[in-house]
């Protein structure tokens, strides 16, 4: 270098300063999309808070019954929405059993059980498919056992041991379903078998409901009570077994706190976006964004609100012991709920849903917040996308300045370069002279 100036330092420089309007796009670029996912996780909570009050804008919402039985080792029972608060007699004479049969003995698990070829054949009820294996001299108890479980054909083959004489190895067959109608029936024994236990007679559930007599093929009842399913566990024809259906309050508590606990979600999301830190000089992602703000005060103002053309001790959510704090987060006194699910269930059921002239919270909150988070033309969404056309507008500026930028410093490159070819012409100018 002739004239021994730092050119890479300078260019270094100059390119800095003219990078600054682009490293602020940069800047702007990373606010808008801290805004714009700050969007999506909003849009996800309002969805949330929209599952919520739409599990409660229905009556059917408020179907939730529990079953209790007075004697749970003779059944115990359940309910489900279907169901209607009431009691039942219930009188279990007879429970459901399958088949059993047991074969004679053998001295070990491996002794052999044909004297030759032939077909070990069954079925299950009377007009069962029939069932076949083959076995030959060298089947085993073990084997057979093997053979009949391979057909999946409803019927359980296992051998069992006595422990005790000279032949204590039986082969059991149990019917995998009960009641008379599944009875195991051998069709053809080309084995040296039989079969002259029973082990455990096949058997139907048989069993009364408020005097009304019942047959089942199995111990699970659910067609006999409405909406309530009962699972006979034993029998005792002298004991009268009290079903009693209720109202769910605990899993209506349940519903109505997630409800409320949806809202606050959303609320303090955008509270906690909504500030600015002094330290930081940097504001949340929605600091300053009238949308966010909207989205809030629309709920809120919602929440607060009465129904109209409910009773005066029943139209706000306070009066079923949801009450709001300074900051608009919502509590729920589960024993205030509990004690107006109890004594004026249909004023609560009202207060949440869409009635002939009235409009509940649940339905209010549904109704708002499908319109907040629309996916065509919602709040939410029409936000995002101008959020996204400013983003793609951001980098198409900064890629055009990014390309006006490496030419710029291409052309300082080419401009030292001339300089100092210039600079050393002039200092070969100067040395001729100098020999003159």
């Amino acid at each position: 270098m002739i004239s021994n100036i730092d050119y890479q330092g300078l260019i270094t420089q100059l390119v800095s300063v003219k990078r600054m309007p682009i490293n602020q796009l940069e800047t702007d670029q990373k606010v808008l999309e801290k805004t714009n996912s700050a969007y999506g996780t909003l849009s996800t909570k309002v969805g949330e808070l929209k599952a919520a009050a739409d599990a409660l804008r229905t009556s059917t919402g408020f179907n939730a019954f529990t079953a209790t039985t007075s004697d749970s080792t003779i059944a115990t029972s359940s309910a489900s929405s279907a169901a209607a608060p009431g009691s039942f007699s219930l009188v279990v004479s007879a429970i459901a059993k399958s088949h059993r049969i047991a074969s004679t003995g053998v001295a070990a698990s491996t002794t052999t059980v044909a004297a030759g070829a032939g077909v070990f054949e069954f079925k299950v009820g009377a007009a069962g498919a029939l069932n076949s294996v083959s076995v030959d001299a060298t089947t085993t108890i073990t084997s057979l056992k093997d053979a009949i479980n391979a057909l999946k054909a409803g019927v359980t083959a296992s051998v069992v041991n006595e422990g005790s004489g000279a032949s204590p190895y039986k082969l059991m067959l149990s019917s995998d379903t009960t009641g008379t109608a599944s009875a195991i029936t051998i069709t053809q024994n080309g084995t040296d078998l039989t079969f002259p236990t029973t082990v455990q007679a096949a058997q139907d559930a048989s069993f009364t409901v408020d005097g009304l007599t019942y047959t089942r093929t199995n111990n699970a009842v659910s067609d006999v009570i409405t909406g309530v399913s009962l699972e006979l566990k034993s029998a005792d024809a002298a004991k009268t077994v009290t079903v009693t259906v209720s109202r769910d309050t605990t899993e209506l508590t349940k519903k109505i706190t997630a409800f409320t606990d949806k809202y606050n979600a959303v609320v303090s999301y955008i509270r906690s976006n909504n500030r600015y830190d002094p330290e930081t000089k940097s504001g949340g992602a929605f600091f300053g964004d009238s949308v966010a703000r909207s989205v809030w005060e629309d709920l809120r103002r919602n929440m607060t609100s009465t129904v109209s053309g409910l009773p005066e001790t029943m139209n706000r959510l306070s009066h079923a012991g949801i009450k709001s704090n300074s900051e608009g987060v919502l509590s729920v006194d589960s024993t205030v709920l509990s004690a107006a699910l109890s004594s004026s269930f249909t004023d609560v059921v009202n207060l949440f849903t869409k009635g002939t002239a009235t409009t509940g919270f649940g339905e209010l909150l549904y109704n708002s917040t499908t319109q907040i988070d629309d996916f065509v033309d919602g709040r939410i969404r029409n936000r995002q996308k101008g959020l996204g056309q400013s983003i793609t507008n951001i980098k198409n500026s900064i890629r055009d300045r990014e390309a006006s930028l490496d030419a710029y410093e291409s052309q300082l490159r080419a401009q030292f370069t001339a300089l100092e070819g210039l600079l050393a012409g002039l200092k070969y100018q100067g040395n001729a002279l100098m020999s003159l």
